[in-house]
């Protein structure tokens, strides 16, 4: 049997999969506790990690591509995860239908797909809208989490997250985070880079 290749980069432009609004208190043993969504969780290892690492809190990946929401699934039931749920999502298109204002206290953003060409940024998931989005769906004080191993787009996402007036670095104007945000566990890629000797540029910005 073949298997199935997934893809690595799919246009967001171009891929709507408009998921159904889930009842969250039925998704949930508790949906009254604080809420972390993962934007782009890929085959799930931080969401899962960080599932177990915080079952005081639930967590929800959203992720383009089917297999590795398919797996991301397998892999949280297999780890009797009751506090994380996995979508097939756009970020871009859907994050405001699938979370209430005001909903959320944590968004991860980590390695986001950097779409080097410059007609390709407009794909990029960290936009001036989207930021808009996650101005409305985040508390007062809520955090974005923003990593990226591409020295270019993590100088550009963070100058244009400190510009947005609902947004504060921090850590400082221009400052990044000097280790890991989320202390004992990594992505995939982020444990790579690290591996690797390679710079991996880490952000944590604060919902004003």
């Amino acid at each position: 049997m073949t298997k199935k290749r997934c893809r690595h980069h799919v246009n967001p432009l171009n891929y709507r999969p408009e998921p159904p609004v889930p009842d969250w208190s039925h998704v949930f043993a508790d949906a009254t506790r604080p809420l972390e969504v993962d934007v782009g969780s890929a085959k799930g290892t931080f969401l899962l990690a960080r599932a177990a690492q915080a079952k005081e809190r639930n967590l929800v990946g959203l992720e383009i591509r089917r297999p590795m929401v398919e797996r991301a699934k397998r892999d949280a039931q297999a780890q009797g995860l009751a506090n994380v749920h996995v979508i097939e999502a756009n970020a871009n298109s859907d994050f405001e239908r699938l979370f209430a204002a005001s909903s959320v206290d944590r968004v991860y953003v980590h390695f986001p797909d950097p779409w080097f060409k410059t007609r390709h940024k407009k794909r990029r998931v960290v936009t001036p809208a989207f930021l808009d989005v996650l101005a409305s769906r985040l508390k007062p004080g809520g955090e974005l989490h923003f990593m990226t191993d591409y020295e270019e787009y993590a100088r550009e996402a963070s100058a244009l997250v400190e510009a947005h007036p609902a947004f504060e670095n921090a850590l400082g104007p221009g400052v990044m985070a000097t280790s890991p945000l989320v202390p004992g566990i990594a992505s995939d890629r982020e444990a790579w880079h690290e591996s690797q000797g390679d710079p991996v540029y880490r952000f944590l910005f604060r919902r004003r």
